[in-house]
């Protein structure tokens, strides 16, 4: 599973998550450190408990949303939308291919008969499921 985020400087990164437990916040001692001024020292943590993996909110002073909701404790489910202050993450089972694999994608596409509005149609369908 992998977290996904846009950090402050507009780049999109990606986090894998294993089997070891994470912590996410502004201080330099969590796994994954956030800029986010509305965001606690450590925010919140994720664990995999039997296969699944589940999120706890740290006493932060601001709480922690999943796809809207106040959490303390929730599962996480592909799809998912973890929010800490301003900072939206996504929780994942994929990997977003980087510019140069997308663009040999839409080429191949293209070599195969396919027209530029189709395959922009095709994107835009997908990302709304």
């Amino acid at each position: 599973m992998l977290l996904r985020y846009v950090d402050d400087n507009g780049k999109t990164v990606e986090y894998k998550l294993g089997k070891d437990p994470i912590t996410i916040g502004r201080a330099a001692e969590a796994d994954i450190v956030i800029t986010d001024e509305k965001a606690s020292r450590l925010h919140c943590g994720i664990r995999v408990w039997d296969e699944d993996y589940f999120i706890r909110d740290l006493k932060s002073r601001n709480g922690t949303q999943v796809n809207g909701k106040s959490i303390e404790i929730a599962q996480l489910h592909a799809g998912d939308k973890i929010q800490i202050g301003s900072t939206v993450f996504a929780f994942t089972s994929q990997k977003v291919p980087g510019t140069n694999t997308a663009l040999r994608e839409v080429e191949k596409e293209m070599e195969k008969g396919k027209g530029y509005e189709t395959i922009l149609r095709e994107l835009v369908d997908t990302s709304d499921s």
